[in-house]
């Protein structure tokens, strides 16, 4: 017989951020994070092969997509995805018509069509 008393693991101290306060945070810092279900994530920086990849990626894109109805943003461009709460930075992302913004604000796009992220061992699991 197993006796084994297995629970999930208590977060003691974790804060909660709602997306308002994450949003604000991010206004003010001048590094990017990352926010999902009510958590706030600082991103590392990539390394030179990272960059190698998607930037390499990024342009072939941009060539393949020239004169069509979608186009490709690097990982400047926040994405939001509203169903699980998410805000994220891919290396990559396209949007295919016209780019759909949290709010109008021209910041956080709605509608991404794909979203790209070059694996590495810190982004792998």
């Amino acid at each position: 017989m197993n006796t084994e008393v297995r629970e999930p693991a208590v977060a003691y101290g974790k804060k909660r951020f709602t997306i308002e306060e994450y949003l604000a945070f991010e206004e003010i810092t001048t590094e990017k994070h990352e926010y999902y279900k009510e958590e706030i994530f600082a991103m590392s920086g990539a390394k030179i092969p990272h960059n190698i990849i998607s930037g390499n990626l990024y342009f072939r894109l941009r060539e393949k997509l020239n004169g069509k109805s979608c186009r490709p943003f690097n990982s400047d461009q926040r994405i939001h995805i509203p169903l699980n709460t998410l805000f994220t930075y891919p290396d990559i992302s396209i949007i295919c018509g016209e780019p759909e913004t949290l709010n109008n604000d021209n910041l956080n796009l709605l509608n991404p069509t794909v979203i790209i992220e070059v694996l590495s061992p810190s982004t792998k699991d």
